[in-house]
């Protein structure tokens, strides 16, 4: 297997951080706070990115939707995987959004089975 790199984010008290690509508002005094230009370069590698995570109505949305500025692949490289994750309680409108949203672009939605049939 592959080494696993973690990303941290959110470690700026000033400002939201739900995506793992950038923060809410731009912190000027904390680079970390702007757009993961390195994340988004090691991410365009994937030939096909499967994106999983908690919560669909906050992290994974919003990451996603970062991922999808910066994307400059067909979209449906993008796999969003939709029992991959669920949205924070009282939320669920916000996930339903972002899933009609993300396949009005042309990014995939599968489930996990879906996403790995054949990949014996």
């Amino acid at each position: 297997g592959r080494p696993v790199n973690y990303i941290m984010k959110g470690q700026n008290l000033r400002v939201e951080m739900y995506s793992a690509i950038q923060a809410e508002v731009h912190d000027p005094l904390d680079q970390n706070t702007g757009v993961n230009l390195e994340l988004l370069s090691v991410l365009k590698t994937s030939d096909r990115l499967l994106i999983c995570g908690q919560a669909m109505s906050h992290c994974v949305n919003y990451t996603t939707r970062d991922i999808m500025d910066h994307w400059d692949k067909a979209m449906g490289a993008l796999v969003v995987l939709t029992d991959g994750a669920s949205p924070v309680q009282g939320f669920k409108v916000d996930a339903d959004e972002f899933l009609r949203h993300c396949a009005s672009k042309g990014v995939s939605l599968h489930t996990i089975s879906e996403a790995f049939e054949g990949c014996k």
